[in-house]
């Protein structure tokens, strides 16, 4: 896979064939071998295994309580868009003006912050104003809290 035009983001699903809620197995056919992985274990016992691909600017992230499917995706590409707005080294008030509902989820310090829109599930981390990268995350069952994962798997 080479990302050589922009890479529209969708909310809840993920970009292109890379879908929320992927096997290994078929991440693996549709993109071979990671440049680098990692596995790290949380205090409450769950896995999450780490895909790197920085020069297709992504990483996947498949965990133990999803049954490992891709539960996580993480977007650096400067290709990356949502509603044809480029997003990675965008100011964060330029993306607060356009989407009113995005907070702060955590403030690490005054250069460095991570903000989410609830409505769409995404997480923007936010150096020096700037974002530096998106996390994109499944929908959650409001009574089960398990992933919605999308339809075309």
């Amino acid at each position: 896979m080479k990302i050589d035009k922009p890479v529209t983001i969708k909310p809840f699903i993920g970009f292109g064939e890379i879908l929320l809620g992927l096997t290994k197995e078929k991440v693996f056919d549709l993109l071979g071998h990671a440049e680098s992985s990692s596995s790290d274990e949380w205090p409450d016992g769950t896995i999450s295994e780490s895909w790197q691909y920085p020069a297709l600017g992504f990483v996947l992230n498949f965990d133990s309580d999803a049954n490992y499917r891709l539960s996580t995706i993480t977007i650096t590409s400067a290709s990356a868009e949502l509603d044809e707005l480029k997003i990675i080294g965008t100011n964060i008030n330029t993306l607060i003006e356009k989407y009113p509902a995005i907070v702060v989820d955590e403030d690490i310090d005054n250069s460095i912050k991570d903000y989410l829109d609830p409505d769409k599930e995404i997480s923007f981390w936010v150096v020096n104003e700037l974002i530096e990268h998106i996390t994109l995350f499944p929908e959650y069952d409001s009574i089960t809290d398990e992933p919605v994962w999308p339809v075309n798997q």
